[in-house]
């Protein structure tokens, strides 16, 4: 009765509308973002020591930090999705920027985001504070607005995503090493890179699969690493990137990435051989929520939004666009 109830009772149309400006925020992007700081805390734990399993202590620093870096980037999606409405991109995306929301209120809405995160990021710390706002600037300035539009050329959109990775895992990798005295304030080295690679790799190969069931709604004049380079290649080189990770995490003896990494190995494979839209879908999808899987083992607090974000997305998307969306189901080629 009660699945019922939230599946078809018609007061849902009348309340879901409520929640447009929360997922003018583009929420289930988050999945892979906030796992990439988590796995930075983690890394920082494997290179002081072994890190402890299931470790539940709670930090309202770490909380903040999350706060703010969520804020920023949630201003850097909207801004994106203004530009995308701007340039008549967004005719086959899922946006509400134009359709349910007006871009002046949507930019309205990014400059209140961008306060109150920059606030709360220096506030909480403002070492981490500084690659949160370089974040904002990739993916919200430099990533689809003029004179850059880096979205736009063959590896510069790539190599963007790439640098978000690698900020992601910095911010996670300075939270984890405040915790362990006569560190330095910014406790960055070579140890710092070589956990991140099978990280940064496997990222990258993600962020470089994304675009590939996108090609044939892309505009003609965007040059795409996909579109310039082709789609083969495309599938090639994320698979060569996720078997270096492999490899690379098993000689650092790191058992997060090479779980994760190894278990993810199959979609890719599977992508690159059979070639087909729905099997590039389940190597962007599964591997994400495999890292999120096995990463709860070590930080449980990461469920709570991860839980939190999933089921009210199932809600809102079920009842505004009837649509079961985020689902690890994929639709047959």
């Amino acid at each position: 009765m009660i699945k019922k109830f939230l599946q078809c009772h018609p007061v849902h149309k009348k309340i879901v509308p409520i929640f447009d400006t929360i997922f003018l925020l583009r929420p289930t992007m988050f999945f892979a973002v906030w796992v990439m700081v988590v796995v930075g805390i983690i890394s920082a734990d494997l290179n002081m020591h072994a890190p402890s399993l299931w470790n539940t202590g709670f930090s309202w620093q770490t909380f903040l930090v999350f706060s703010g870096l969520t804020l920023l980037i949630s201003a850097a999606f909207i801004s994106n999705q203004i530009a995308d409405e701007h340039n008549g991109q967004d005719k086959k995306k899922l946006l509400l920027i134009g359709k349910h929301i007006s871009s002046e209120k949507g930019k309205s809405i990014v400059k209140i985001l961008l306060i109150i995160g920059g606030l709360i990021s220096i506030i909480a710390n403002w070492v981490t504070a500084i690659p949160a706002m370089c974040i904002y600037f990739l993916w919200g300035i430099e990533y689809n607005h003029p004179p850059f539009e880096w979205k736009n050329t063959p590896t510069a959109g790539w190599l963007v995503n790439s640098c978000v990775g690698v900020l992601l895992f910095i911010i996670g990798w300075m939270l984890g090493m405040k915790n362990y005295p006569n560190n330095a304030i910014i406790s960055l080295s070579f140890d710092t890179f070589s956990h991140m690679l099978p990280y940064l790799l496997c990222f990258s190969a993600v962020s470089l699969l994304i675009t590939l069931p996108d090609m044939k709604s892309d505009d003609s004049d965007m040059r795409t690493f996909p579109i310039l380079f082709g789609f083969s290649t495309s599938i090639v080189i994320s698979l060569l990137m996720v078997s270096i990770a492999l490899y690379v995490s098993l000689q650092h003896a790191d058992p997060l990435a090479s779980t994760a990494t190894l278990v993810s190995l199959p979609f890719f494979i599977f992508a690159a051989v059979r070639r087909m839209n729905k099997d590039i879908l389940r190597a962007i999808r599964y591997p994400i929520f495999i890292l999120n899987f096995f990463a709860l083992l070590y930080y449980p607090w990461l469920v709570v939004p991860l839980f939190c974000t999933y089921y009210l997305s199932k809600y809102y998307y079920w009842h505004r666009f009837d649509l079961h969306y985020p689902t690890f189901l994929v639709d047959n080629d």
